[in-house]
Order: C-alpha cells, then structure tokens, then sequence
C-alpha cells in the first residue's frame, strides 16, 4: 500500500536545431506535492517516495500497465509451468515455494559497480533483522532459504504457497559494497546512519536510468542521467522534482513556466486539476486515471469513544460523501463501500451502505450512550462529551477542505472535532506509526490487484514499541475472524474458490469500519503538449518507473 496526494513548437530547420540544443540542456522540472521521510528503499512505503525511487532504482518484480506480475530486476517469472517454481517440503514438515530467479548479467550501480547476488543476500539480512525496522518486514518473515548460484542467479524458498506464489516482492536491493560495512557496525541504528540518509547524492546508491544528483531535504531532488545504464536510454538527460508545501503555488509554478508538469499520482490534486482544465484546457493535455486508491479515515480504536462500532457507523451516516464527490470532483472520486475497487474482479456491493442519514446516525449515538439536548454536544452518563481529533497532512489543500465538511456535519450530529493537520512526513513517518493519533487520521493508500490487506488489517500487524513500531495496522484492528479469512485467502490457489471469501472479508470490514471508507480515488495529469511517453499505471506501481520511456517532441 502506498499514500497520497512544457514548450515551443517548432517552425524551421535552422529554429529547430539550434532550439533543440538549448532545450537539450534543459532540465525538465516536475512539481510534486509531498516529500518522503527518507530515500532509503528499505524504511518506507509511501507514494511519494516510491516515485522519486522510480527514477532511480527498480524493483524486483511489479505490477505492469496490464496489470499483470512482471519482471523488472530479473529476467523470467518464475512458474510451476516454466519450472522455476517448484514445490519444497519445509523442516517444519509444511511445503513450501523454491523459486529460480535471474537478475541482468550487465546490471550495475551508479559507480560502475556490477550489480549481483550479493547485494540481494545482504539485503535479506538487513529485512530479517529482528533489530532492523524495515516497512514490510513479513515479506522478509517468510524467506526461509535464500542461496547464491552465482553472481546472477539465485534461488529463494517462501515458507508457503500462496495465490502470488510467483510474485517475488518487497525485498529492494540494496549495494552492499557501500551500505554492508555501515550496517555491520550497528544494525540497530542502520537506518539513521545509512549513506541514504548521510549522502543521498553518492552514485553507488542508485541503479536506475538516473541518478541522484542533489538533495535539498523537503525542497527538491535532482536527478542526471545515469552512465552505467543499461537499459534504454532516456532521452530527458535531466529532471528536477521540486516539493510545493500548498497545492496553489504548485499551480502557479506550473502557469509561470517554473515547472513543466506535474503527475497524477503525487501533484495537483483531482479538484485543482479539473479547475485548471475548465481555466487552461486549450495550453495543456489532460489524462484521468482511475485506479486502486482508496482515500478513508483510519479509526485509533484504542481511543475510547471510538472503539465502540455503533459510535463509527454513526460518523458514516452522518457525512454525505455524495456531496463532497459532486461539488469538490465534478461527479468524479465517487464514494466507495469499502477498500476493495469496483474494477477489481473480487468486489463485491452485497456490503452494508452507509447512505447519508442523519437519523440512523442519531439513532446509533444515542444507543451508544451519546446522548444529546437541543443542539448542544453529545455527552455520556459520566458527562463527557462526544469529542476527538481529525488529522490529515499539510501539503493537501484538498484534504483540509473535505476536513471541514466532515467537521461540520459531524457538528451537526452534535460531534466535537478538533483538526489537526502534520507535514505528511511527520504524519506517516511517525504519528500514524507510532499511533499517537487520538481519533482519526485521514489519508490514502494505493494497492496491486487483489492485493491482501494483511498489513492493514491483521492483528500481528498492529505496530507497537515491542515490534519497533513495524506494521501498518494503525488502527489496532483486532478480529480472529478476519485473521483467518487473510489466511484463508492467501492459500487458497483457486480464483473461484478465493472470490466468496473476499466477499466474506469485505462484509466483515463495512460492518466493523476499522476505517471509515470516503472513495477510489481518480489521479488527474497535466502534461505539457510536447511530453509523450508516459503511462499511469493505476496501482501502487508508478508512472516514473518506466521514466527512459519519456521523450520530448520539442527537440
């Protein structure tokens, strides 16, 4: 899961060249909105980062543009049908998966290091370090065997077979040349005294068709082509992403000609980019995009108003997120029915509505005890009042808008609510981690296909100061029965057989409300008119990594 949030046509030959040798030299500038806690590949998971990363590294494996499993760091997908799959009996007398895998024989890194075996090993032991708190430590939990071939090949044995049996994700390599020996002194504290961290700008970090050439911490981050490349050149030789703490001065940015785009996935938001179409249609190309986001209200359910169900229930019936889809997105961001997107093949709307209806919502706070007079705030038998604090990020103009609609309906139904908005990474790297958030906390994520909420939502995933705050169950989601149906799900290698039970899941999910579910969100790009090549991919996986397929017509 992920977070959230140009230019002169030619007219002549002689024009033509000596433009293009200028522009040549240009560095091509992307507005974003958001800035990561780190570039370490290891500590993080959010959507800005993993699109600033994109430029620089790759993974292993990714979801396409179809949608479908596919390598980017290895060269066959592994299969029981290929033979590079192969069922393995486990000392715990379980089976298990051996899959074969084969990095690029002329990978290297920014250095001219050559790329190999060694730096997927070490990265392993970095993620099976119980000391080292890496963001999706399960993924590591459950190599069970991992060995060299040779500098290319290797083998890795999963301690289950699952329905992505074949999907090799969540271990990003990391150059052990430059990192081994600092994580060697003191894995503890790796994280803070890593060269990511120290020396982002260090080649040898990087492996991806550009390298970073400067940081400037929460501001920008330059990139320059990468020599040691060994994939399709990028045309683009240079890119400056540059971080705009409000939405509005990134649109000015982009009108002055300072930026010359500005992405879907992390820029404008949906509502700003729609008013820039009906204002400047004619200047720029457009592109909506739907896909697996899915922006919800996490509920601290160790906060004791909102640990009870009804009290949750109520808050949905009492917001009308039909109003804030028609008068914010034209129609668009359409409200949802839980996490699960209509487009993916296991959705299912045989699901609890939750309709706009100040009356159910009256009905359920005054059975939880919440009771009102006249228009005042609800209070308990104890005399406390119906109290908690709405959190959000800094950098979404939008989100703060949506923020006080929800403040004052629930106001209406005699609910007090405190907004309190954090830069976002305050906000992800530390708030929502260490779930210091006393109500809820609105944000969203972005999925694969079908892809598990087992970080979300299973109890073992709640993050604590005893697992070094690891996990991504902010909420404390905590129900057997959802437990069992992940696990369920995963085993289960037949889609048909797999399909009831998400339906199952989903049904438990909008009864609980864990999270408060707003809508999918659609991502709107504005491309200036000479940029071609760049194709959103609808999922977690972004545009930037297939960037070398990016050219400018202008040149």
């Amino acid at each position: 899961m992920r977070k959230f949030f140009g230019i002169m046509l030619l007219v002549g030959a002689m024009l033509a060249s000596s433009t293009g040798i200028t522009r040549a030299a240009e560095t091509f500038k992307i507005g974003i909105s958001g800035y990561p806690e780190t570039l370490h590949p290891a500590f993080s998971s959010s959507a800005v980062q993993s699109y600033i990363l994109g430029f620089v590294r790759r993974p292993i494996m990714v979801y396409n543009h179809d949608w479908k499993v596919a390598c980017l760091m290895c060269e066959t997908v592994p299969s029981f049908e290929n033979g590079l799959a192969k069922r393995v009996p486990l000392k715990d007398g379980k089976e298990g998966v051996q899959l074969s895998l084969s990095i690029p024989a002329d990978a290297k890194w920014g250095d001219g290091t050559a790329l190999t075996t060694k730096d997927v090993a070490f990265s392993i032991e970095v993620g099976q370090n119980e000391n080292v708190a890496v963001a999706n430590k399960e993924v590591f939990n459950r190599i069970v065997d991992f060995n060299i071939v040779d500098d290319q090949h290797f083998t890795v044995t999963l301690d289950r077979i699952d329905y992505t049996y074949n999907a090799f994700m969540g271990v990003e390599i990391l150059p052990s040349h430059l990192e081994k020996a600092i994580y060697d002194e003191d894995p503890a504290t790796y994280q803070k005294r890593s060269l990511y961290v120290t020396a982002p700008d260090t080649p040898g970090l990087w492996f991806g068709p550009y390298l970073v050439k400067k940081v400037i911490t929460a501001s920008a981050v330059m990139l320059e082509a990468n020599p040691y490349w060994w994939g399709k050149k990028p045309q683009i030789q240079s890119i400056q992403l540059r971080n705009f703490e409000n939405t509005a001065a990134l649109e000015a940015s982009l009108r002055a000609g300072e930026i010359d785009y500005t992405p879907g996935e992390i820029g404008l938001s949906l509502d700003k980019v729609i008013t820039f179409e009906k204002r400047f249609g004619d200047k720029y190309d457009f592109l909506y995009k739907k896909g697996l986001s899915f922006y919800h209200l996490d509920v601290n359910s160790a906060f004791a108003p909102l640990g009870d169900k009804r009290v949750r229930q109520a808050l949905l019936y009492a917001i009308d997120r039909d109003e804030i889809s028609q008068k914010l997105f034209d129609g668009k961001n359409a409200p949802t029915l839980d996490f699960i997107h209509p487009d993916d093949p296991v959705f299912t709307d045989d699901v609890p509505h939750y309709q706009f209806d100040p009356q159910k919502a009256d009905a359920l706070l005054n059975e939880a005890g919440w009771t009102r007079t006249g228009n005042a705030m609800r209070k308990n038998a104890q005399g406390e009042t119906l109290h908690f604090t709405l959190y959000g990020a800094t950098e979404s103009s939008t989100g703060q808008l949506i923020q006080q609609v929800l403040q004052n309906r629930w106001k209406q139904a005699g609910i007090d609510v405190d907004i309190l908005n954090q830069p976002a990474r305050v906000l992800f790297g530390e708030t929502l981690p260490q779930r210091k958030f006393d109500g809820l906390a609105m944000f969203g994520w972005i999925s694969a296909p079908e892809h598990l909420p087992l970080t979300i939502l299973k109890s073992d995933q709640i993050p604590t100061a005893e697992n070094h705050f690891e996990g991504q169950n902010y909420t404390g989601y905590n129900n057997p029965k959802v437990d069992a149906l992940i696990d369920q799900i995963e085993l289960e290698l037949d889609f048909d057989k797999r399909v009831p039970l998400w339906h199952e899941l989903q049904k438990i999910y909008a009864t609980d409300l864990p999270a408060l579910p707003l809508y999918h969100g659609e991502n709107g790009f504005i491309f200036p008119k000479w940029l071609k090549g760049i194709r959103p991919t609808g999922h977690m996986y972004p545009s930037s990594l297939w960037a070398e397929e990016w050219y400018r017509t202008d040149q």
